[in-house]
């Protein structure tokens, strides 16, 4: 079971934090690549990345895919106001495919949810799916008119100098 104790924290050093960084901006690289990065040996670096992931750092590794390529071309946020716990409702929400997260949140929301669909046509679709679950009694949805920014987790780093290359995008 991964350790996520906030104790756990302690055993990353800078040269830990620079191979998580280098790997969000290119999780493709050459094990050797990054070693070089880092100024320590390819098997050291593996090491490192099998504690990493063993302590719950690294979560998982994935691909980030372009949703408009993919006819995705609707991203959202709907606020759900709910009178049972969220905890409740977890199971009913992961059967609708197209949320992609779900947060608790604090005020006068109960949840907020990112979905992703083809078409506003879709997304009212889930909307509609959402009001129909036992305890949730509104949603607010706001649909993302362009994403401005976006990056991965910003990592602690106690020197600038140290921090690796970013890489273009061709």
């Amino acid at each position: 079971m991964p350790n996520h104790h906030p104790s756990a924290r302690k055993n990353f050093d800078e040269i830990d934090m620079l191979i998580i960084q280098s790997l969000q901006l290119d999780a493709s690289q050459r094990l050797e690549d990054v070693a070089k990065l880092v100024k320590l040996a390819p098997s050291s670096v593996h090491e490192r990345l099998r504690r990493l992931r063993r302590d719950g750092v690294i979560r998982r590794w994935t691909v980030a895919v372009d949703a408009d390529a993919l006819g995705l071309n609707v991203l959202a946020y709907i606020g759900v106001r709910a009178t049972r716990p969220c905890s409740e409702l977890l199971s009913s929400l992961e059967q609708i495919p197209e949320i992609e997260e779900c947060h608790s949140v604090a005020g006068e929301l109960s949840m907020l949810l990112k979905v992703r669909v083809a078409s506003t046509n879709d997304l009212l679709g889930i909307s509609e799916k959402l009001r129909q679950i036992a305890g949730i009694e509104n949603t607010e949805t706001t649909i993302v008119l362009k994403t401005q920014i976006e990056r991965p987790v910003p990592l602690p780093l106690s020197t600038k100098s140290s921090s690796p290359k970013q890489r273009t995008r061709d």
